[in-house]
């Protein structure tokens, strides 16, 4: 009940204001995670569900992979790396270079993320360079810090491609995606499944 002699407009009003602010705040709050979902959905996108092909394999669907000793020239880029860098792959033309692309919240990639630390160690010699690029909206560094850790800290290449400009470049659309480029600068190797370790070594001594 309103008291008799006290006027209740400034009250509404500044009800109203808080409604107006409130309201606003709403707005903002909802443009935010419009802006989240977009990205989101950008990402799954990317990954082209990766839990179907990998369920695939599983039921015994054949995904092959794609092997050529005269394939397509691998389109150069650049990247941020983990350690504040940045990789340029044209670089590293005369090496094999191992892509591998995941993300820091993907369970599934950590083996082969370990595998390919092992690999890195056995063949760095003999001019292997690989490069896990992570698909994230962000440069989430604690995130990718905590794969890293779970995949052996692997001494190689750690890279962020927020924009998925490189993703989109290697028509990359699964997590779990290996891409090896051979001495020449060409895409010897690609696949869309997590490579067991006798796949990679195998692989990879094609090249070296």
């Amino acid at each position: 009940m309103t008291k008799i002699g006290v006027d209740p407009r400034p009250a509404l009003a500044s009800e109203k204001g808080g409604l107006a602010s409130r309201r606003g705040s709403v707005v903002t709050l909802g443009g935010i995670l419009l802006l989240l979902v977009i990205a989101a959905l950008g990402l799954w996108s990317l990954r082209g569900q990766p839990g179907a092909s990998q369920a695939a394999a599983a039921q015994g669907r054949a995904i092959e992979p794609v092997h050529s000793s005269d394939g397509p020239p691998a389109s150069d880029f650049s990247l941020r790396t983990l350690a504040g860098g940045t990789f340029t792959l044209s670089e590293h033309k005369g090496d094999v270079v191992v892509l591998y692309f995941m993300a820091s919240w993907c369970g599934t990639c950590i083996p082969e993320a370990r595998n390919l630390a092992r690999l890195y160690e056995q063949y760095k010699d003999q001019g292997l360079t690989v490069v896990a690029i992570n698909l994230e909206p962000e440069e989430n560094v604690e995130g990718l810090n905590q794969f890293r850790a779970l995949a052996n800290n692997g001494a190689y290449t750690w890279a962020f491609d927020t924009g998925f400009a490189v993703a989109q470049a290697y028509n990359v659309r699964t997590l779990d995606t290996t891409i090896i480029v051979d001495r020449s600068g060409r895409i010897a190797y690609q696949d869309a499944v997590p490579t067991p370790m006798s796949i990679l070594e195998a692989e990879l001594q094609k090249w070296l």
